[in-house]
């Protein structure tokens, strides 16, 4: 088995007592018979968006109708855009890959890593596991990425065939024009996997609120992305598959439902690794148990020490996990005291990273193709077990992971 996390070393005993697998794809094609495959990720797209806003997604409800559409995908904890990017590509979870949220500290070395740092996303020793194009980098397999978290650094000494640094000034049409140049090149330089993000709806949410009309605007532009790119492959005569999804949901708030951290605890006595809708803290100065409940007289949120959180949010104690962990209500924020006047006359009006097993919180699962049985829903699931249904539709060899092959059992044809 080979260690699925090299950026927190995790020996291969290590990867055996967390319980992670090896999937058997089942797969026997050539990799001349199998079709290209396009993952797209369309950023803070809810579980039920195409329900919710039939008239703007003719696109998506056809391909979910004619293909497979899962009733919600469970994300993983927390909700975050840069945690569940990386979960859906390598399988595993944020623990076990390391990006453990969009901000966080590695007390190991005293870095700091935030999302919007070019940096860090291209420093290798905050990325884990092996995502996707990885795995087929390491087969002999060509891959390519047009945005996507963790796309932009060295895995296993290894890049993408093609990728480019984030860039949301780039048009959806150039984009698409560099994916179906890519999809014409000769055979042994053609990717057999590209990943591709969009990024609207996750925008437009923040925003505007998952029930305003620039949300659904927004849901209206993804559809005709989606729709345009379908009919761009037909009159080429690609055929493709499809596996559309998103890292997470999107819930109201407002800046009336918000804790300031500095009303419940002197903030010199902890370092704040990062705040939100999900708060994480490192004690500095006191006891532990004696500052979880301190902060536990905190209203509409939830605090725990990390070995106490319940499991079902799959944290574990890493050099990049905080001691104490705030959950928050839904449409709740803890924040410090100068973020919320900073942001006062801009404040979310829509947000996520909190709890998956909230309804809000679940993400969207479409896949549709030659390779995939038609006319399916499957029940929901999380994300993990992403990366062995895309390794078993490429016919590659999943590398170490958290899921198991229950899609690839119940949606790949036979």
């Amino acid at each position: 088995m080979r260690t699925p996390n090299p950026i927190l070393r995790l020996g291969t005993l290590t990867s055996l007592l967390l319980g992670l697998s090896l999937v058997s794809t089942g797969v026997s094609q050539e990799p001349k018979d199998i079709p290209p495959l396009i993952l797209i990720s369309m950023d803070g797209f809810r579980w039920d968006y195409c329900a919710k806003y039939p008239a703007e997604t003719p696109h998506l409800r056809r391909l979910a109708a004619e293909g497979v559409q899962a009733k919600r995908m469970i994300p993983a904890f927390p909700s975050n855009t840069f945690p569940n990017h990386y979960t859906l590509v390598t399988g595993l979870r944020p623990p076990h890959h390391g990006m453990v949220n969009n901000d966080m500290t590695d007390a190991a070395t005293g870095d700091v890593f935030h999302y919007r740092n070019s940096a860090a996303n291209r420093n290798p020793r905050w990325w884990g596991g092996e995502p996707i194009w990885i795995t087929a980098e390491r087969q002999g397999r060509r891959s390519a990425c047009y945005f996507w978290v963790g796309s932009e650094t060295e895995n296993h000494g290894l890049r993408p065939s093609r990728w480019y640094p984030y860039d949301y000034r780039v048009s959806f049409d150039q984009r698409l024009e560099t994916v179906v140049s890519w999809l014409k090149l000769p055979a042994a330089e053609r990717p057999a996997i590209i990943a591709f993000y969009l990024e609207e709806t996750n925008s437009a949410g923040h925003a505007h609120g998952p029930d305003s009309p620039e949300l659904a605007a927004a849901v209206a532009l993804m559809d005709r992305c989606v729709g345009t790119m379908v009919e761009r492959l037909e009159a080429e005569g690609i055929a493709a598959n499809l596996v559309i999804v998103s890292d997470h949901g999107m819930t109201p708030c407002t800046k009336e439902d918000v804790l300031i951290l500095e009303d419940w605890i002197d903030p010199a006595t902890v370092q704040v690794d990062f705040t939100g809708a999900v708060a994480g803290l490192r004690v500095l100065q006191g006891d532990l148990a004696a500052t979880v409940a301190r902060l536990a007289a905190m209203p509409h949120a939830r605090t725990f020490a990390t070995a106490d959180l319940p499991p079902h949010l799959h944290v574990t104690a890493t050099p990049r996990t905080p001691d104490i962990w705030i959950l928050p209500d839904q449409g709740w924020h803890v924040l410090r005291r100068a973020e919320y006047e900073r942001n006062q006359n801009r404040f979310l009006r829509g947000d996520h990273g909190y709890d998956p097993r909230l309804p809000d919180m679940g993400a969207v699962f479409i896949a549709h193709g030659p390779s995939f049985v038609s006319g399916v829903v499957v029940e929901e699931f999380e994300n993990i077990h992403l990366y062995n249904l895309l390794c078993a539709a490429l016919g590659l060899d999943p590398a170490a992971n958290d899921g198991d092959d229950r899609l690839v059992r119940t949606v790949l044809r036979r």
